[in-house]
């Protein structure tokens, strides 16, 4: 009886540590790897203004809501250029505070009319009209920031523009002209470890849930052009939606949804 209960104990030590070996894939507690789920998403649901964000420059495009399941911002009136996002000037910008390193995507954001905002606006002479991100320091009156934005860029129509600004001197180029024929796009932005920006695009994807993304480097180098700020830890993240002067005017910017990850 003693040497069949010294063989049982023997055969559960066994199988206790077999159970338990660690197989190499499963990281230890201090080197957990992140867990790649979504922090936050806002479908804009409901109506009125938008809910917890900051607010850079509210009066210079004032009507900025959440109506019909979207991010609206109507711009009806350019006549002072007070939109405009170029050099030291600084329009309206809807933002979250985010850390590096994180990935912001914003969902069929792009230009429309004011009847139809998922129509968007004839390309007629050389508007400049665009709806997208804007990745900013955190001292909101400092001119140095990061942006992409959908729409027309002068005599190039429906595309997507990239910007740099540094001390208030912008560097901007695009993608060309009818890269995105519908004037709207997914746009994806992620912060790096380095605390420098990757951007990435596609064509709208209408069911993300269900189907996935293709995202397309940024000018196929995900680098946007001339020096970036330098960026702290901590940076606001959010949509602007803007014109230079009146050519264009009036139309409306539209978001879907925003998803941070951080």
């Amino acid at each position: 009886m003693k040497l069949f209960l010294n063989y049982l104990l023997i055969i559960t030590t066994i199988i206790f540590f077999s159970c338990s070996k660690d197989d190499g894939n499963t990281p230890p507690d201090d080197m957990s790897e992140p867990d790649g789920e979504t922090d936050f998403i806002d479908s804009f649901d409901g109506s009125g203004a938008l809910v917890d964000y900051t607010t850079n420059n509210a009066s210079a495009l004032p009507n900025v809501q959440q109506v019909d399941g979207r991010y609206r911002a109507e711009l009806t009136e350019n006549s002072e250029n007070q939109t405009l996002h170029f050099n030291e000037e600084q329009g309206r910008l809807d933002a979250k505070l985010v850390s590096f390193p994180f990935e912001f995507i914003a969902r069929n954001i792009g230009i429309g009319t004011l009847g139809d905002s998922q129509i968007a606006p004839a390309h007629s002479g050389e508007p400049y009209n665009f709806a997208g991100v804007q990745v900013h320091v955190l001292d909101l009156n400092d001119p140095n920031s990061a942006h992409v934005v959908v729409g027309h860029r002068g005599a190039t129509g429906f595309t997507i523009e990239g910007k740099n600004t540094l001390n208030g001197s912008s560097s901007v180029d695009d993608i060309g002209a009818n890269t995105v024929p519908d004037g709207r796009a997914d746009i994806r932005i992620v912060g790096n470890e380095n605390q420098t920006l990757t951007v990435y695009w596609q064509t709208p994807n209408p069911d993300p849930a269900n189907q996935s993304d293709d995202w397309q480097l940024y000018n196929g180098t995900g680098n946007l052009p001339g020096q970036a700020p330098t960026f702290a830890e901590d940076v606001y993240v959010g949509l602007i939606t803007y014109a230079f002067y009146t050519a264009g005017v009036p139309f409306v910017g539209t978001c879907d949804q925003i998803e941070i990850t951080d």
